[in-house]
């Protein structure tokens, strides 16, 4: 099967200037204790308007979008139950150093068991959307 590319022109691939910008990733957490007062940190390259945080293993996923305050989310449990975490934490943009900035590349994580967004020996995904 071959493709026909006859009456078509090519101008690169180009992203358009209002097109979204995404991104995508994976991460293991070993066995070493996750503690409450700490964060992770994912670095982006842009200012993200939408983050969706997954812990796949034990399915609970948190969103944020932009407008929210720093370290809060709308969190779905493994029930399917949702709700909106103002005191367990959440998610935060911030810059590359992990401090809250709504103009920020950089979003943060934060660690609470309560939250379960991050715990040990788990595999967690994240999307997001600028």
């Amino acid at each position: 099967m071959a493709i026909n590319t006859a009456g078509q022109t090519v101008t690169g691939n180009q992203v358009p200037s209002d097109s979204p910008q995404i991104k995508v990733g994976r991460i293991v957490f070993d066995a070493t204790a996750i503690t409450a007062t700490d964060s992770t940190l994912v670095n982006l390259g842009f200012t993200p308007k939408y983050v969706c945080w997954e812990n796949v293993t034990d399915r609970v996923k948190i969103e944020w979008y932009e407008g929210m305050a720093a370290n809060t989310s709308i969190k779905t449990a493994a029930a399917g139950t949702r709700t909106l975490e103002t005191s367990n934490g959440g998610i935060t943009v911030c810059d590359s150093d992990g401090v809250a900035n709504t103009t920020g590349k950089s979003f943060s994580v934060l660690q609470n068991a309560t939250l379960a967004a991050i715990l040990a020996s788990k595999v967690c995904t994240w999307k997001a959307i600028g």
